[in-house]
């Protein structure tokens, strides 16, 4: 079970270093840099919405229309989950927190 789950996460698939490098980056940019003018509650809501808005994204538009592969496209690995779980919601939290009234 533990293989087989293992194998699913295509952990041997060529640049998931930079996946992972560019989702540890922006998560990490944006919890230090939010506290700026959101609060908790804001970045809780921002990256609940904005990440499910990025998974129903990732599975309309790569599953039901099959026009992005990140990888095996028989096989959702890390990259995927990392890319759609993390990026965005991390890019809107950077984006809200430098928005001023004058922008």
């Amino acid at each position: 079970m533990l293989k087989q789950a293992i194998q699913h996460l295509d952990l041997s698939a060529h640049g998931l270093w930079f996946p992972i490098t560019v989702s540890l980056c922006l998560f990490i940019l944006a919890l230090v840099l939010f506290k700026r003018q959101l609060t908790w509650r804001d970045l809780y809501i921002t990256f609940c919405v904005v990440g499910f808005v990025g998974w129903l994204c990732d599975v309309i538009i790569t599953r039901v229309f099959n026009m992005i592969d990140l990888g095996d496209p028989k096989v959702t690995g890390l990259r995927d989950i990392l890319s759609y779980t993390f990026i965005p919601p991390s890019l809107s939290i950077l984006f809200l927190t430098y928005l001023t009234a004058k922008k």
